[in-house]
């Protein structure tokens, strides 16, 4: 495995993976479609590859999140693929030559017919097996175990033993679990690793579009430079994007300029109902399909409203949101800007990686429930990292 600590480290371990990359034609790319920076860092690495000359398909294991439909290329973002292998039959002709070849379907058997031009085929001269996948590579952004993976990874366990993979994410929860590895800590988005790769392969493929891509990656998951994680190398990726035609003014009218009525209203109701603990650490606030309903509130106003109370209410460092749903359980969003192993934390309801530092998840209980639930695990956690 290629483990990555700083930079320098990375540009040098990169040499292997272009190496690799330079070997295959056909290449997979899974992100989670629901984060601007998975969606955007998949799409300029898919641009690239294609002016590689490579067959590259680009799936989202999750829902596109439509505020980044702006981006090109994200209506031909997959979210469904066949990955059926075929049965294969091999039959051996260099003694006995094949004339035709023909088959009968009946309704619960298939019969083949192989007919020699002379004498006949025996069993030593068949063999059977299965096809390959039909990639040679899977590059996986953003995601930090398999498991995130959820159902498309259950449904789909043999690609990812039987086919070579490139891990790209910038997260400390990584579980480094490919043969190539590229998780640089340093980065704060998997848009800066993805420009970092291409600078390093063949940075002149660079253009307008990829650059747009990027940048709106970069945007997205640092808050617009707002993180605290944001670095000086961050600004100079972003100044490069810019001098390469990246469209800043579009990606912010887009992302921060266009809030929906919906959200605002629903946001209204958040504050209203905001609470505070642990030292004014934690601010949390939930909300009732009524408030839902009220608000005329869309799924995607109700996933923007965890960034909302990160961006505005800076006085504190955890962030909880708690959506009721129809059937008696509750969508739960949390946000850590401290060093918090959220995913570990709540792993026993499968979260997933919402955007750097936030975690989403279900679980099966009403309202008021999970809110002690969720406020009594996190102020263990607070409690006994002493924070």
């Amino acid at each position: 495995m290629i483990w990555l600590p700083n930079h320098l480290k990375f540009m040098d371990s990169t040499q292997t993976l272009i190496n690799k990359v330079s070997q295959v034609q056909s290449i997979l790319i899974i992100t989670a479609g629901n984060t601007g920076d998975g969606l955007a860092s998949g799409l300029a690495l898919q641009a690239f590859l294609s002016k590689l000359e490579k067959e590259v398909k680009l799936l989202s294991y999750t829902q596109i999140n439509p505020r980044f439909g702006f981006l090109e290329g994200t209506s031909g973002v997959s979210q469904q693929i066949d990955l059926t292998k075929s049965f294969v039959i091999n039959v051996a002709t260099g003694r006995t030559r094949l004339e035709e070849l023909s088959y009968k379907k009946q309704t619960d058997q298939l019969s083949i017919y192989l007919k020699p031009v002379k004498g006949e085929f025996g069993p030593t001269d068949i063999s059977f097996g299965s096809s390959n996948f039909p990639f040679e590579l899977v590059i996986l952004i953003g995601v930090s175990a398999l498991e995130q993976l959820g159902e498309f990874y259950n449904q789909n366990a043999p690609l990812f033993f039987e086919t070579p993979i490139l891990n790209i994410d910038f997260r400390g929860s990584n579980e480094n679990y490919a043969q190539f590895n590229l998780v640089d800590l340093t980065a704060t988005s998997c848009s800066e690793i993805v420009l970092d790769l291409i600078n390093k392969f063949e940075s002149t493929l660079l253009d307008e579009s990829m650059a747009t891509q990027l940048l709106a990656g970069i945007i997205a998951e640092t808050n617009s430079f707002q993180h605290v994680r944001t670095t000086p190398q961050t600004f100079l990726k972003a100044s490069q994007l810019v001098s390469l035609g990246a469209k800043q003014q579009e990606i912010i009218n887009h992302l921060y300029k266009s809030k929906s009525l919906g959200l605002l209203k629903l946001w209204g109701r958040v504050l209203a109902r905001l609470k505070q603990d642990f030292n004014n650490l934690l601010v949390y606030s939930a909300v009732n399909q009524s408030d839902l309903d009220k608000a005329q509130a869309t799924q995607e106003d109700a996933n923007s409203i965890i960034k909302e109370m990160a961006a505005n209410l800076g006085f504190a460092k955890i962030f909880v949101f708690l959506k009721e749903e129809a059937n008696a359980t509750t969508t739960v969003f949390c946000q850590s800007h401290l060093p918090l192993p959220l995913a570990s934390m709540f792993s026993q309801f499968q979260p997933e990686s919402f955007n750097h530092q936030t975690i989403k998840f279900t679980i099966l209980k009403p309202l008021m429930e999970t809110e002690k639930q969720v406020l009594q695990i996190l102020g263990n956690e607070v409690l006994r990292a002493k924070l």
